[in-house]
């Protein structure tokens, strides 16, 4: 129920259409109903004309009404069509914004746990079913309401006795309903989940092909695929098996129904108890009927698996989102940041394991730069995430400007932050287009100064397109480095009060990481600078440097100030040293 009463909130927006369309809808149902009673008027005025002479104008009159109510009945047809199935896929259109608007709120650890081809599988296949339910099923519910009732009043008015007969057959439609609605669902829940493996392995053996050649696993792959794809095709069978009997057995109730009338009826006219005409009549109405009986299985079909694919929808827009803003949210401006961060006794788990940051305290001024060293795996970057708000730090554990970062809106906090990490993502456009992406008003000027300061100017000579070359998916056509810098003009144009850089250099050679960092340190004079890197050489140009081990601040100081104590880095910088006095020697 709760899926049908979200389904509502969304076609309550289009009520008016909606009533539109099933005014038109029961017109046209209306409309379809005069006919067979114009045919039993007609019918018996004939049969009349065989003992006495008569006129041809009725039948004329009768002609004409006929055709003027198929006429009618065609053009209502269309604005039910237009509307009723108009409004689906508006609904369809909304939802799907909704589920991609909730989707860009989810915070990260989501997409960590959850498969990409089964968020997409929801957002297409399930998103028909749905559609597909509120188009048709909403004409089925009109046409089955209406012309059930028109048509048992009217063949009541013509013969009681035939209508208690042709409904006998009838008693089986509830027994069939109940004993087939549950499997149909429960079966396509199955289809759709089968669907979204599929989705999922597809996109993982797309995004990993370089991995997959490289490792020659070409064949075992694509057993897997059949693997999968007979799982689905069996449960697509199945599926089948019970909505390929479940139509022909409500056709067979009509069926058995037209068969009484004709046995039963056949003999009252015969007899004189019931004229040709109206059983002609009877007939047409309960002819009529044959959609209807047969519409309940196909709705009971389309509901069911709307229903399933509503709830698979669900199960993703039900997902809270973890980072929000801690009311009362202080609006501030981008330029209002002035990029001064306090970090006050900060310890944090991920949904509650062991600690990854244990009582950080830190405090970096406006302009100012820091450098985080130590070992993978010791915190670095979650703590520069925590400040972005990728994860959540507690209360009152991270302040820009003296203020909780908790109270300052997402939007405007990660404004005024740029943000590159080891290994970016790169989107299948152009390099200008990656380079400008999340800016507006930008000039071609401001793209060519930043292109420089990335260290990009030469790389674009080779280009067969300079920078309008499009990269491909995640930028494949670039090497690392390229993929790099890419992604630091893409953090650097967008002048962030704040710029984190987490591990941006690892793809580049010593040379080009110190031109590219002092290019943008030179050119980024107001912007606070966090930088983790394993090169001494960079993170030396820091005002202050942390050492970080096992989540907790080892030491703090300048390089000259570390370099002097005994310490970790100490012994990094030692390290460093005579690997490149090895590589000097060879």
């Amino acid at each position: 129920m709760d899926a049908i009463k979200n389904l509502y909130t969304y076609t309550r927006k289009y009520k008016y259409e909606l009533i539109a369309g099933i005014i038109a809808l029961i017109l046209t149902d209306a409309l379809g109903l005069l006919p067979p009673w114009l045919i039993k008027l007609a019918i018996d005025y004939i049969k009349k004309a065989d003992s006495q002479s008569h006129s041809i104008s009725p039948l004329i009159k009768y002609s004409v009404l006929i055709v003027s109510a198929v006429g009618l009945q065609a053009v209502f047809r269309y604005y039910w069509r237009k509307h009723l199935f108009g409004i689906s896929r508006k609904v369809e259109y909304d939802l799907r914004n909704d589920y991609f608007r909730h989707l860009q709120r989810l915070h990260w650890g989501f997409f960590q746990h959850t498969k990409t081809g089964d968020i997409m599988s929801r957002a297409t296949n399930d998103l028909q079913a749905v559609r597909e339910f509120l188009g048709i099923g909403s004409v089925i519910i009109v046409d089955t309401a209406v012309i059930m009732t028109t048509c048992l009043i009217l063949m009541i008015f013509i013969s009681p006795k035939l209508t208690g007969i042709s409904l006998l057959p009838m008693a089986l439609v509830s027994i069939i309903v109940l004993k087939f609605s549950r499997e149909i669902r429960q079966r396509f829940e199955s289809v759709q989940k089968q669907l979204s493996e599929i989705s999922s392995m597809v996109h993982e053996n797309i995004a990993g092909i370089r991995v997959i050649q490289a490792y020659v696993q070409e064949e075992n792959e694509l057993n897997r695929f059949k693997k999968l794809n007979e799982q689905l095709i069996n449960k697509n069978l199945e599926l089948t098996k019970i909505s390929g009997a479940f139509f022909p057995l409500m056709v067979f109730t009509t069926g058995l129904a037209t068969a009484l009338v004709l046995w039963i009826g056949g003999r009252e006219v015969i007899r004189g108890q019931l004229t040709l005409g109206s059983y002609v009549a009877f007939n047409g109405y309960l002819a009529m009927l044959t959609w209807p009986m047969a519409a309940i299985g196909f709705m009971i079909n389309l509901s069911q698996r709307g229903i399933a694919s509503m709830r698979r929808i669900e199960e993703i827009m039900n997902v809270k989102p973890e980072i929000t803003e801690k009311p009362p949210a202080i609006s501030l401006q981008q330029s209002a940041i002035k990029g001064e961060i306090e970090i006050k006794s900060l310890t944090f788990s991920y949904k509650g394991k062991e600690n990854v940051l244990s009582d950080i305290n830190l405090s970096i001024k406006a302009r100012g730069s820091l450098s985080l060293a130590g070992a993978v795996g010791s915190g670095k970057s979650t703590l520069v995430k925590l400040i972005m708000r990728i994860y959540d730090a507690p209360d009152d554990s991270i302040f820009i400007n003296g203020v909780d970062i908790k109270r300052i809106p997402i939007k405007i906090l990660r404004d005024g932050i740029g943000y590159v990490e080891q290994e970016p993502f790169l989107f299948s456009d152009t390099i200008r287009e990656n380079i400008v992406f999340g800016v507006n008003d930008v000039t071609d000027n401001d793209v060519e100064k930043t292109v420089i300061m990335a260290g990009l100017e030469r790389d674009m000579e080779i280009f067969p397109h300079g920078i309008n070359t499009v990269i491909g998916e995640r930028g494949v056509t670039l090497s690392g480095g390229q993929k790099q810098r890419v992604a630091l003009a893409r953090a650097i144009i967008k002048r962030p009060t704040i710029l984190i850089l987490d591990d941006a250099f690892s793809n580049l050679d010593a040379y080009t990481e110190g031109r590219v960092f002092t290019n943008i340190i030179e050119s980024l004079k107001d912007t606070t600078f966090i930088l983790i890197s394993h090169r001494i050489s960079t993170m030396r140009e820091a005002d202050m440097i942390a050492v970080m081990e096992n989540g907790r601040i080892a030491e703090t100081g300048t390089h000259d100030e570390l370099i002097s104590k005994s310490g970790l880095y100490n012994r990094i910088y030692k390290k460093q040293v005579f690997s490149e006095m090895e590589i000097v020697e060879e």
